[in-house]
């Protein structure tokens, strides 16, 4: 195999997995932040609105690394494999 193109699976398999992890926590981020959100407005104690922006922080964070590590897939799903968008689906 061609080494350009083994570094390039590689490099395409490491980004890939790395991006993988930012959309499942972003999804599990978003129910916990509901939850403690709605805790806090049926209780008065300030516990639940403290975790509920802590983990808003978090989620803040987590959706910006997974914005960062997805554009690159973009451009590596363009630049290697842009003859798949020229087949037609029939």
């Amino acid at each position: 195999m061609d080494s350009a193109l083994a570094l390039h699976r590689l490099h395409f398999a490491f980004t890939v997995t790395f991006h993988y992890i930012f959309p499942q926590l972003t999804m599990g981020l978003a129910l916990l932040i509901v939850v403690l959100k709605t805790l806090a407005l049926r209780n008065t104690d300030g516990h639940y609105d403290a975790a509920a922006r802590f983990w808003a922080k978090i989620f803040g964070v987590n959706f910006a690394m997974g914005v960062v590590t997805g554009i690159p897939l973009e451009f590596q799903f363009g630049t290697n494999w842009s003859g798949f968008s020229k087949a037609r689906a029939e």
